[in-house]
């Protein structure tokens, strides 16, 4: 084993073969100037400690105490606390909201509710019990355990949980006005209910306070019923398959032998002429025959479709688009020409609806569109071999025709 970089000699004999050296990252890379180099002075100042005292603002004694307070302390000998304001740990006394009435409510508020009065508690037996639950965070059952009221009757658990969440519910409604503003808040939503309460912890004390013996016996009795009604079901079960097997059998012996009518041959669409298209004047929800689904075709007849599941819009569509294709082709010039159209007429949208009135009237629309389209395009043609859209004679350009030829060289040339 090779002697480690910065280890002395003498060291190293020392570690035997039991004891091999573990490789450190901190001797990678450290030089000599780095090991030497002191600590950058604080900005702050020389940290230095103070033994002061301090007072805890969550404490209502004004007690004050003494402790290690860390500080700094700069060039001109001013010395500043790391840590300045309130005693850091006095945020961590967190306090319970607990409703407390004054003298006003007491007499106006509290003594004159019939529901609270029949409770039959004293203001002083409430006081005692408001500051038993403030000394001890609305712990019920720590106040339950503790609770003597001198020359008190005995008060359960229940009556001191009924006595607070009543005065609660009661002071808040009081002091908003109003329930309606309070129908969020756990104490009007979930008021608490003493006599439930009651049965539950009694219900409860009687499951805890079975014997071994009784807890068998219930089990078993348990397990002799679920056979019971496992039995039921079965038999249930098997009368029900059985009145439908006869019921089925009665059917088939009574129904009569129905043969379906195949639907029509679907015969080959003739190519789209717009010219040809004639529809009515109003198309309806309804087919005209029984059975015949409300699908048209690009002549805005009846469709006989094959078997299967169609969307009355996603066959709009698509037949909207065979109109276009087999009038105008595959040209780009009147396809442009046609969106024009399209967009001339006020309508360049979908229908939002695709009930069969509706398609019916937005494919009718579209093939007088390509209609018109067909004869924009012969008039022009006509308009064109009337005004001698023929070949030019020679001479009409300029003699700009025969200075080309002239310059032009021909590849056979």
């Amino acid at each position: 084993m090779k002697r480690p970089e910065g280890m002395s000699r003498e060291a190293f004999a020392l570690l035997g073969g039991s004891n091999p050296v573990i490789p450190s990252h901190l001797l990678d890379g450290l030089k000599k100037k780095d090991k030497l180099a002191k600590p950058k002075a604080s900005t702050k100042g020389t940290v230095i400690y103070r033994y002061k005292q301090f007072k805890n603002q969550a404490r209502d004694d004004g007690l004050e105490l003494r402790h290690w307070v860390k500080g700094y302390k700069d060039a001109n000998g001013r010395i500043r606390d790391a840590q300045e304001g309130d005693y850091a740990f006095a945020k961590y006394n967190k306090k319970v909201t607990l409703y407390r009435y004054d003298g006003e409510e007491w007499l106006n508020i509290i003594s004159r509710d019939n529901g609270l009065a029949a409770m039959g508690w004293t203001k002083e037996e409430t006081d005692y019990l408001l500051d038993m639950l403030e000394a001890y965070d609305l712990r019920f059952v720590v106040v339950a355990d503790r609770y003597n009221f001198p020359n008190g009757p005995p008060r359960s658990l229940e009556d001191l949980k009924d006595r607070y969440y009543a005065i609660a519910r009661r002071l808040l409604v009081a002091r908003e006005g109003t329930e309606a503003t309070l129908l969020n808040n756990q104490l009007l939503r979930q008021p608490y209910n003493a006599a439930a309460e009651r049965a539950r912890r009694a219900a409860l004390n009687t499951l805890m306070a079975r014997s071994n013996a009784a807890e068998a016996s219930e089990n078993e009795i348990l397990e002799q019923a679920r056979v019971v009604e496992d039995k039921r079901k079965a038999e249930h079960a098997a009368a029900s398959a059985q009145a439908a097997a006869a019921a089925a059998a009665a059917a088939k012996k009574n129904a009569v032998a129905v043969v379906p009518k195949p639907p029509p041959p679907v015969a080959e669409e003739a190519a789209f002429n717009p010219g040809d298209l004639i529809y009515p004047q109003d198309f309806h929800n309804a087919p005209m025959q029984m059975g015949m689904p409300s699908l048209l075709n690009a002549h805005l007849e009846a469709f006989w479709p094959q078997p299967g599941v169609y969307a009355r819009g996603v066959h709009t569509r698509e037949t909207a688009a065979a109109q276009e294709k087999q009038a105008l082709g595959s040209s780009q010039k009147n396809i442009k020409a046609f969106e024009t159209a399209v967009a001339e007429s006020g309508y360049a949208g979908l229908p939002r609806y695709h009930s069969r009135a509706v398609s019916g009237a937005y494919l009718a629309l579209r093939g007088e569109l390509l209609a018109l389209l067909e004869l924009r395009r012969q008039c022009q043609a006509r308009t064109d071999v009337k005004g001698g859209g023929g070949k030019r004679k020679k001479g009409d350009d300029g003699g700009r025709g025969e200075k080309r030829q002239r310059t032009a060289k021909r590849p056979y040339d």
